[in-house]
């Protein structure tokens, strides 16, 4: 289900931004001890995580169905439980948002539809890949949106990012090592270590498990891209539309619903043989 974005400013307002946001956070600090400000920060964070690894859990048992193809309506119906949550929210007044308006809808459609893009090619990746491969790659999105910022406003990479950002290729390349071992034991078998049997291929069942992780790791590098595309691009249509968190969750839940079932309609199979295959 789409995240919320994080807040964005112009390249400009940036620095007096954090200021205002320091702050705002030492008043609040001194305004509450220390025991309670932890304490009304803890179950926020633990919620989200138990959220995340929920939410990507209950994706990977469902992708990893034999016989499921059916990405587009399934994440149609997680848009559509989305929307439900936080009008449902909004009634009985735990949170806020604007109301439906079609000029912000017209404004914010194209975002929609580049978050349809990350979440499709999310799926697909996780389809194929585990899920600490997935979440390492997935962590290398924050290097581009890092240098896209550098790019498109003004901001700048530290030392101390840099070396983050090492760690963080560092840590992909020992995940997917693997299967960069099996590409050079298939492409180099003089290498591998071992005879192969009497009249037994020994790198069959290795060169069928690699070509579903490459078609993972190219979803995976497509995802990359789009994500950092979407947080990009919505960094700049915030501030022209001013929307907050929960306006932005309910935008993008709301305009992915209709290019979801259309994109389902077009490119998945509705008949009775493979709607009993993928349930």
């Amino acid at each position: 289900m789409p995240s919320s974005p994080p807040a964005t400013g112009s390249s400009h307002d940036a620095p007096n931004k954090h200021m205002d946001d320091v702050v705002e956070l030492r008043k609040d600090q001194a305004s509450r001890g220390e025991g309670e400000g932890w304490a009304v920060s803890a179950a926020p964070i633990f919620f989200y995580c138990l959220a995340s690894i929920l939410m990507t859990v209950t994706n990977k048992f469902v992708l990893s169905g034999a016989n499921f193809n059916m990405n587009f309506a399934f994440l149609a119906i997680q848009s559509i439980t989305g929307v439900g949550c936080v009008v449902a929210a909004k009634k009985i007044g735990l949170i806020t948002f604007r109301d439906f308006d079609r000029q912000d809808a017209k404004t914010w459609f194209p975002i929609s539809f580049c978050l349809v893009m990350v979440i499709y090619t999310g799926s697909k990746s996780l389809q194929y890949l585990s899920i600490p491969v997935y979440t390492i790659f997935k962590n290398l999105t924050i290097i581009l949106i890092a240098y896209g910022e550098v790019i498109w406003f003004g901001g700048r990479v530290t030392a101390l990012t840099l070396v983050s950002f090492g760690l963080m290729v560092v840590s992909s390349v020992v995940a997917a090592w693997s299967d960069i071992a099996t590409v050079l034991q298939t492409t180099f078998p003089e290498y591998a270590g071992a005879p192969p049997a009497l009249g037994v291929d020994p790198h069959l069942g290795q060169a069928k498990g690699l070509a579903s992780a490459g078609v993972g790791y190219f979803w995976m590098g497509l995802n990359c891209l789009t994500t950092a595309a979407y947080v990009l691009t919505m960094r700049k249509r915030i501030k022209s539309t001013g929307f907050k968190d929960w306006d932005t969750m309910f935008y993008n839940n709301l305009l992915s619903i209709p290019v979801l079932i259309v994109f389902s309609l077009f490119f998945e199979q509705w008949n009775s043989k493979n709607l009993e295959a993928n349930l």
